[in-house]
Formats: C-alpha cells, sequence, structure tokens
C-alpha cells in the first residue's frame, strides 16, 4: 500500500513538474491537493504521525546521545593508546619499514 502511495504522488510531481499544461493546470492541481489535505482523515492521519513523533522524540534523542557518547569515548581510548606520529610516514620510511633497510642507506648503496 505505501508503494502504491508513493508512486501516484512521485507520478503527480512528475507530472506537475514536467507539465506543458501551464499555470493553470498547476493552479487546478494545487487546489485539488489542497482540499485533499484538509480532509478529515488525512488530517487525523498527520495527527497520529506526530503524536508518535513526540512521544518518541526523546528516547530517540537520550538513544542518540548515548550511543554517540560510546563511540567517542572509544574512538579517545583507541586513539590514547596509540602513540603519536607528526604524521603521516613518507614513501621511503614506508619502504624502510617494508624491506628493513635504511633510507640514509639507500644514497650510499647507489653511489657505489
Amino acid at each position: 500500500m505505501k508503494g502504491k502511495i508513493a508512486f501516484v504522488i512521485g507520478a503527480a510531481v512528475g507530472y506537475v513538474l514536467g507539465s506543458r499544461a501551464g499555470r493553470e493546470r498547476y493552479e487546478q492541481i494545487k487546489r485539488g491537493a489542497a482540499t485533499v489535505w484538509q480532509t478529515e482523515p488525512v488530517q487525523r492521519g498527520v495527527t497520529l504521525v506526530r503524536d508518535a513523533l513526540d512521544e518518541r522524540a526523546d528516547s530517540v534523542r537520550a538513544f542518540v546521545r548515548r550511543a554517540s557518547s560510546d563511540v567517542f569515548s572509544n574512538l579517545a581510548k583507541q586513539t590514547a593508546d596509540k602513540p603519536r606520529s607528526a604524521g603521516r610516514p613518507t614513501a621511503a620510511a614506508e619502504q624502510e619499514e617494508a624491506d628493513g633497510s635504511s633510507a640514509a642507506e639507500a644514497p650510499k648503496e647507489a653511489k657505489e
């Protein structure tokens, strides 16, 4: 049912945006949508959704705060345990780690 409603709404929006019928047809569609929006069943649905969101907003807000606090504290613990470096290692330092040689020794070997 939700898929059908979404399709109809999408088709209506596409028609309005892509319509060559002009401003008069757009205004007619707009008046029709406003009339439907103001009907009792639609407004009951709006009220139900608004009330459900109001009820859950505080619990969702508290959950997000707890979860983000946990994530940041775990991240802080992980970074506190790691030694700090001045920045990203250079390509020579990465190569040195990979093969166990020293970057300072490389020019000497090239000269010999």
